[in-house]
């Protein structure tokens, strides 16, 4: 048996199949954007997943032996979570599941990534851990619960203005680099030997980020090089992550694209029981869409309906 798992986030177009020995392919592609944009309108990203799913699809190869779909259908499991873009995975997810007359499982993208970060890690997940989502969209410390694959979210605190991942495209933008600006990004901090203090200001377990964008502009009006303004915006990455992380014992793993930065696993490489996953499984992909399908199906729960993806 295999199981199919599709994500259209804001930023990648992603299809993945897993069976017994976990996943066995993935495939994806990053959204095209206009040299020094930032992102995408949600119509536009719409549409560029209904034109790239075809092609990722082929990549994939066949569906024999297909016995369930999962699909991430809304950004977060909470009231009022819902992007556009996720309607081209969602309307091909249940058309899928139709014609081959197979359950579908609706996901949201947030759970995706954790499943997908706690198989890449290669971690064994106690029955309740930590996990921060740091991605272009999203900085969030979560309360996780785990039983047999699947996964129970509650947000305990992340941004109270701008996320992470914003403050690095806007400064990667501003350098000249195209966005998503993260690897690039990185690549000029690591020549950096510059030291910063970043002191994150917080209100009731919210982050607010905005003002060292600004800080950001100070240091380039002074005549910093690309390679120290690098370093000081992957310095405020890494104190954002420690102060929303201070509080937390235990297991906490890191998942999202912005947790495929080496030099943010380094400033956690001496706390005891923190999971990092390889970029593959870091960055937005279908692979923890495909797991949970498989522990859906084999949990015996019944399909999902189409009215949860806002669809009819």
């Amino acid at each position: 048996m295999i199981f199919l798992g599709i994500d259209t986030s804001n930023y990648t177009t992603s299809v993945a199949l897993c069976g017994a020995g976990g996943v066995l392919a993935q495939k994806r592609r990053l959204l095209p954007v206009k040299p020094g944009s930032l992102g995408l309108r949600q119509s536009d990203a719409l549409f560029a997943h209904v034109k790239v799913l075809p092609a990722l699809c082929r990549e994939l190869g066949p569906l024999d032996g297909l016995a369930a779909v999962g699909v991430s259908g809304f950004p977060r499991r909470a009231e009022g979570s819902y992007m556009p873009c996720f309607l081209a995975g969602a309307s091909l997810a249940a058309s899928l599941a139709a014609l081959y007359g197979v359950p579908l499982y609706i996901f949201s993208h947030q759970e995706g990534h954790v499943a997908a970060g706690v198989f890449g890690s290669g971690m064994d997940p106690d029955p309740a851990f930590s996990a921060v989502h740091l991605s272009g969209g999203t900085l969030e410390l979560l309360s996780a619960k785990t039983s047999g694959g699947l996964y129970s979210l509650e947000k305990l605190g992340g941004a109270g203005d701008i996320t992470c991942g914003q403050l690095i495209d806007r400064c990667g933008v501003k350098l000249g680099l195209d966005f998503p600006c993260g690897a690039e990004l990185e690549r000029l901090a690591k020549k950096s030997a510059a030291a910063y203090k970043i002191n994150i200001p917080e209100r009731d377990g919210a982050l607010y980020l905005s003002g060292l964008e600004n800080r950001f502009d100070a240091l380039r009006a002074a005549g910093k090089s690309p390679e120290d303004l690098a370093g000081f915006v992957f310095a405020c990455v890494v104190a954002a992550a420690k102060t929303l992380t201070k509080n937390v014992r235990g297991q906490l793993l890191f998942s999202g694209g912005v947790s495929s930065s080496s030099i943010l696993k380094a400033a956690f490489a001496d706390r005891p029981e923190t999971y990092f996953s390889p970029p593959e499984y870091s960055c937005d992909n279908a692979a923890g869409i495909a797991l949970m399908a498989r522990a859906s199906y084999l949990a015996g729960k019944p399909g999902d309906s189409t009215e949860r993806l806002r669809m009819e």
